[in-house]
């Protein structure tokens, strides 16, 4: 029975992190990206530091805020500018 509250407690903090998920991902521009990256780091951080209670509910819950926390910040670092493309050459625009 205990683990089963364990699990529980689990699920309706995870559904907590995934609103403050939603919540920063429907930002735009700097904003988004600033939300994004705090967010982002504090997730990545509270998995990692999960992971040091080594039970099952605390394993399975940090790795799920590892993976959003990550998923964060590389929506963090996404370019606010994108008329802008690294892969082309300044000449190649002129002939067109």
């Amino acid at each position: 029975m205990a683990e089963f509250l364990k699990y529980l407690a689990l699920l309706m903090v995870l559904v907590v992190c995934y609103q403050f998920y939603a919540f920063s991902i429907s930002r735009v521009g700097q904003e988004k990206q600033v939300r994004c990256q705090r967010l982002g780091i504090i997730f990545t951080t509270i998995g990692i530091v999960s992971l040091i209670f080594r039970t099952g509910p605390t394993v399975i819950g940090g790795l799920v805020l590892i993976m959003l926390g990550l998923r964060l910040i590389a929506q963090g670092l996404d370019r606010l500018d994108k008329k802008t493309f690294i892969d082309r050459y300044e000449e190649d625009q002129e002939d067109k």
